[in-house]
């Protein structure tokens, strides 16, 4: 089966339901507004895709959706949210991927992201860049491609695209009936229908090209599951910068560029967030780092990478997620792909690719993920801007080599940093051959970190 990609939601306050003074009047099946408190679990990214779903026909000669063309996906429709899949056909899915069908109360925790905004971005009403949606006739769209409409733990595709089936009964909150709640809207639908306590009925054995659903799983011992994570092909990669290019000299750390040899390994697609960051505070004790207001972070930081973390705090979050640190080789490697490109995403110096050069005074880290036009070859982002990023290896003189002592995790030898960050002056910073170092002590809101682990961890 194509893999599902997972959204650690870590739990805590929120308010579901809404309020009838609310700007948006509440429609009686969301009254009265209660404050509840859900633990953590995973959410899936987007929902349940065609492809994902001819994986589960295939091994177990289920009947194909009605959405399929005589037993087959569509053309250019992989990515497109299976539909026309009753109440039990999502959830004998979920029986064989191993997963469930979240609750009314996780769908909407997720949603809400801890307050009580009207739709998963926020309170300003949805655009198209936020959701599919008020499209008239016609079908659902791939899943993933509304970016701006990502919840505070990175869910997409909550509102719009396709109503989701949950696994509760339609009711008021105090009573029960057999009839299904759908959650969402679909891409028929108004701006009221895509708010994140709209409720919908819906008789379970309904087949619906507006319906589809997305899958949950309880938290794991291993955090590892909340993450996004890029394979990277082994294989040579050329580090550091020629002596002279068309972009001016290279700085002396840089040289001489020469090859290293990867191994195939695993890298997280984002910087770790202040929300992971959370849950690994919760469960160690850890104390969490000292722009956060008590044990979690603002709402609004969330999503933002964790920053103030010096780097024997980045490998305690690496070695507690399963994970550990990028060596300087791997990072390069990450960034550059198989050529020397300058940047990222290639030798053009773009600054509306990186978050870059709002200077130490005045600027501020982003979300994850803001730039995704800066993405390096393999998907991999904010590899250039946002936050420099601890890696595993001690700062030494060119040429790299593994086996010389850079690599051993002892001593408090000077660490590298790498990508530039937020406060950096200018975007030749956040260059792919940039190195910078610090006492591995150091802890400031534009340093941060991102985990790696063996291939097929």
């Amino acid at each position: 089966m194509t893999e599902i990609v997972w959204r650690l939601v870590p739990g805590g306050p929120f308010s579901m339901g809404s309020d009838v003074r609310a700007a948006w009047p509440a429609e009686p099946d969301e009254t009265p507004e209660r404050d509840l408190h859900v633990a953590p679990y995973r959410l899936s990214r987007t929902p349940v895709t065609n492809a994902q779903y001819l994986a589960y026909v295939e091994a177990t000669g289920a009947p194909a959706p009605g959405c399929f063309d005589g037993g087959s996906i569509p053309p250019g429709e992989a990515d497109v949210p299976v539909t026309y899949v009753t109440f039990a056909e999502a959830v004998a899915f979920c029986a064989w991927a191993g997963v469930r069908l979240p609750t009314e109360i996780e769908w909407e925790a997720a949603a809400r992201g801890g307050d009580d905004r009207l739709w998963p971005w926020g309170d300003l009403p949805p655009t198209a860049a936020h959701a599919r949606f008020a499209a008239g006739i016609g079908r659902p769209g791939p899943v993933g491609r509304h970016l701006a409409g990502a919840s505070v733990d990175g869910v997409l595709d909550l509102s719009g695209n396709v109503m989701e089936w949950v696994a509760e009964s339609h009711a008021p909150y105090d009573d029960d009936t057999t009839v299904r709640v759908v959650r969402g809207g679909a891409y028929v639908d108004g701006p009221n229908e895509l708010r994140t306590s709209y409720r919908r009925p819906q008789h379970p054995g309904a087949r619906d090209h507006y319906i589809g659903f997305r899958v949950a799983a309880d938290a794991t011992d291993n955090p590892a599951a909340g993450f996004d994570w890029v394979d990277l092909p082994g294989g040579a990669v050329r580090i550091g910068r020629a002596a002279t290019t068309s972009h001016g000299p290279a700085a002396a750390d840089e040289l001489p560029q020469h090859a290293v040899d990867v191994a195939p390994f695993e890298i997280s697609e984002t910087l770790v967030t202040n929300a992971q960051y959370a849950v690994f505070v919760e469960a160690t004790g850890t104390t969490p780092p000292p722009h956060w207001s008590g044990q979690r972070p603002p709402a609004w930081l969330e999503q933002h990478p964790v920053t103030f973390v010096d780097w024997f705090d980045a490998q305690a979050f690496c070695t507690w997620a399963d994970g550990r640190l990028p060596t300087e080789a791997e990072w390069e490697k990450a960034a550059r792909g198989t050529d020397t490109r300058r940047f990222p995403w290639g030798d053009a110096p773009t600054t509306a690719n990186a978050h870059v050069g709002l200077g130490a005074k005045a600027g501020t880290t982003a979300s994850v993920g803001s730039h995704p036009e800066g993405a390096s070859p393999y998907g991999v982002s904010d590899l250039a801007g946002n936050v420099w990023e601890w890696v595993a290896s001690a700062y030494a003189p060119y040429p790299y080599r593994p086996d010389d002592g850079r690599e051993d995790p002892t001593g408090t030898p000077e660490r590298v940093l790498r990508g530039g960050s937020f406060a950096s002056p200018t975007l030749d910073y956040a260059r792919c051959a940039m190195r910078s170092r610090s006492r591995p002590a150091r802890r400031q809101a534009h340093i941060g970190f991102r985990i790696a682990r063996g291939a097929n961890t």
